[in-house]
Formats: structure tokens, sequence, C-alpha cells
């Protein structure tokens, strides 16, 4: 046996013995398990290392006494999480028992003077490893205060001992020498390994992703566009009521499940910037009426009004009209639509300004909820909400938009309010760059 595969194998059995339950319980992700494992594994020899100096070679036991406890909890810390899924909480314990230790040895060893202060830099980022950025800032914080108040007792005159014998002191400095140079060749290679890892993890998503839209776009939109040509068949043929409510719920199902399909694979071709941009001269007039009158069966049957207006400096610019008409404000207009309630009205308005053209698409619908709008460009079935009709979208509407808007060089943002803030209604504005 190899020792890599040796060290691999006790390390996954080791795993395996202290994150079983979390593993069952499905309740942290197991990032944070590995991580402290890592971190304690990395650190534990040196935790030992210097517990060992100061019993040998300081003169006062207390820094011995306190080092083997530290190690002690240091080492079992991992164990924590056979009790509980609080990895702040676990992390804090390991790395509050190694600047116990830390401090407790350098106090004994010439204090603000002692090199072992040194390793104080490295616990931020053990912390930050662990509990993310909560961890790294608080450690930042703990740490600083620590070293600022050795350097306050120094300034003030304060005699700190210096009980270490002068063999214990080579065995620190080269602790710290050989220490630095082993934990950063570690945590390199950890962060390579994590990186390789990741990497694989996204090739895989991505090619199930790929296989996801495959099937959209073949194995299921195929028969799915026979059985709504039959399905309209059907409801143009001499049915009695039942027969006729019951093909029609059919119909409106099967539009909505092709509704999801093509928008699936529309927001996947739009991030793999593999929907194929074809740019030419775009008249605002040409373009406004165009999406009117694919609006107009719908603005008729919730009777809205849509008002536009285009300043006579924006006669036409360069840019997408497929993407434009069909994915920006195609987009944009339907949800105006669905979010309007009846008699109401929405308005397009066209400017240039500066070396921009800008659209701004506005109603006075009920407004984007203030829990949704910072993830409103975000793709969620979940998320998708239904109209003032009872219409259902799929959720995927905006993050189409965004990602074409990103694709024709242009910026979007928003502002909505819900009745509850004030008049309701949502204001969308659009900027493209004149080529």
């Amino acid at each position: 046996m190899s020792l890599k595969k040796y060290v691999l194998d006790f390390y996954l059995s080791f795993y395996e013995l202290i994150a079983h339950k979390r593993i069952q319980k499905k309740d942290i992700s197991e990032r944070y398990i590995h991580a402290h494992l890592v971190s304690m594994l990395t650190t534990g020899v040196l935790m030992w290392s210097y517990a060992f100096v100061a019993c040998f070679t300081i003169s006062n036991p207390i820094p011995g006494i306190v080092g083997i406890i530290a190690s002690s909890i240091h080492l079992l810390s991992p164990f924590l999480y056979l009790r509980n899924n609080n990895y702040m909480f676990n992390t804090n314990v390991m790395i509050g028992a190694g600047i116990i230790h830390q401090m407790t040895f350098a106090y004994f060893t010439g204090g603000f003077d002692s090199n072992v202060l040194i390793w104080l830099g490295i616990l931020p980022m053990l912390a930050g490893v662990m509990a993310g950025r909560k961890g790294a800032t608080l450690w930042a914080i703990i740490t600083t205060l620590s070293i600022f108040v050795f350097m306050l007792l120094k300034l003030s005159g304060y005699k700190f001992p210096f009980m270490i014998s002068e063999m214990g002191l080579v065995v620190a400095q080269a602790l710290i020498l050989f220490g630095w140079v082993f934990i950063a060749s570690i945590v390199i290679w950890v962060h390579i390994f994590l990186v390789e890892q990741n990497a694989s993890m996204l090739e895989a998503a991505k090619q199930r992703t790929q296989n996801l839209v495959n099937v959209l776009s073949h194995d299921i939109s195929t028969p799915l566009s026979v059985i709504i040509v039959k399905l309209n068949q059907l409801v143009k043929s001499p049915l009695n009521e039942a027969q006729l409510s019951a093909t029609t719920k059919a119909l409106k199902a099967s539009e909505r499940v092709q509704e999801i399909t093509d928008s699936i694979k529309e927001l996947r071709l739009t991030e793999m910037g593999k929907k194929e941009i074809t740019y030419s001269e775009v008249i605002i007039r040409e373009l406004i009426l165009e999406l009117k009158d694919m609006f107009s069966e719908k603005l008729e049957h919730k009777n809205l009004k849509f008002h536009w207006s285009a300043g006579s400096e924006v006669y036409s610019f360069s840019s997408s009209k497929s993407l434009l008409l069909h994915q920006i404000l195609g987009n944009l207009l339907s949800n105006a639509v669905k979010f309007s309630e009846r008699d109401n009205e929405i308005r397009l308005r066209v400017s240039r300004v500066e070396n921009f053209i800008q659209f701004i698409i506005e109603d006075s619908g009920l407004g984007i909820p203030s829990d949704m709008r910072e993830t409103v460009f975000e793709a969620n079935l979940s998320r998708s909400s239904m109209g003032t009709d009872g219409e259902i979208g799929t959720g995927f509407g905006l993050p189409i938009v965004k990602g074409c808007v990103d694709r024709l060089g242009g910026k979007i943002s928003f502002e909505s309010r819900t009745a509850s803030e004030g008049p309701s209604g949502t204001r969308f504005k659009l900027l493209f760059p004149i080529s």
C-alpha cells in the first residue's frame, strides 16, 4: 500500500467516525466538517510540539499544563460534530484552545517580544476556512485585541517573564520556521485539491444540465407539441360541456409545460452564450408596434391600455431585434400584463440618455415583494407568482431578460412597491449603448 493511499484511508476512516451522524441527518454541509478535521490535523502536530517544549524547557509548569490541556481540547474538537451541527461553536472551541496555548507560551517566553506571537496570524485564516467570513472576522478581532493588550503591557513597562532555556528557544524558533513551511504547503495542497474537486463537480453538473436541456429539447418537446395539436383539434370539435371543460384544462396544462420547457431552453442558451446574436438597424417605432401587436389579445382581455412614446432623437439604433422583442421587452411586458389589475394601463417610454438608448416599462400592478427583489434575476421555478387573473409564470422570465441584456452590453434596473408600501407598481429601466 502506497503512503498516499494509507494517509487517505486513515483520513476517510477518521472522517467517517466523526461525521456519520451529520451525514445521516444531512443537517450541515460536509465541507465544514472536512475543513475542521484538516485544520486540526494540520495544526495538531504543532500544538503538541509546543506543549512538550513548554513541559521540558520552560521552568514554570503553567505553560506545559495549559499546553497539554489545550492540545487535548484541540485534538478532540472534531468529535463535537457527534453531538451537534454548530460549526461556529466547534470552530471557536478549537481556535480558542489554540490561542490560549499560544498566549500562555508567549507570556512566559518574553511576552510581546516572543516570536511565538506570530502564530496568532494564522488563527483568522483557519477560522475563515472552517467557519467562513463570520469566523475570520471574529478571530481577526480577537487576535488583534490580544496582540494589542501585550503591546500596551510592553509600552507600560511591564516585565514579562522569560523562563525558556536556550535549547527551548532554538526548538521554538525551528517550529516557527518549519511549521510555517508545513502549514503553507498543506493549505496550498488542500486549496488545489478543493479547486480541482470543485471543477470536476461543476463539469459534472454542467453535463447533467446539458443532458436535461437535451431531454427538454427533444424527448419532451416533440411529443408535447403533438399533444397540444391534438388537444387544439379536440377543443374545436363537437364536445359536450364537461368534455370541453376537461379538454380545455388539459390543453392549458400542456401549454404550461411547454412554456416551462421553452423557458429552460432559452435560459440555458443565454447562460452558455450560445444564443445567436444578429445585429441590425432596429427602428424604434416598428419595434414597439410589433410588441404591441404581439400582446394585443392579452391587453384586450384585461382591458389594459398600452401607452408608448419615443423621442424624435431615437429613430433607430443597432441591436438584436429578436432579443429585444421576444426575450427582453416581451418578457417585461408579459410580466406587466400578468401582474396588472383589469382596466389599468402600462407605459413604455424610449429616449436617448447621453450615449445610451433608454427603455422604461412601467405598470401599476401588484409590485415585487420586498423579500424577492434581491434575487429577482435568479432562476427559481418555485418563486413564480400568480398573476391578477390567475396567470402562472415559470420563474425564468427575468433571468432570461437579465442574461439577454448582458449579452447586448446593456444594463437593467428596477424599482417596485407593493400595496403595503404605497401606490403599487413596478418600473424597469433598460440602457443599451449606441454603437
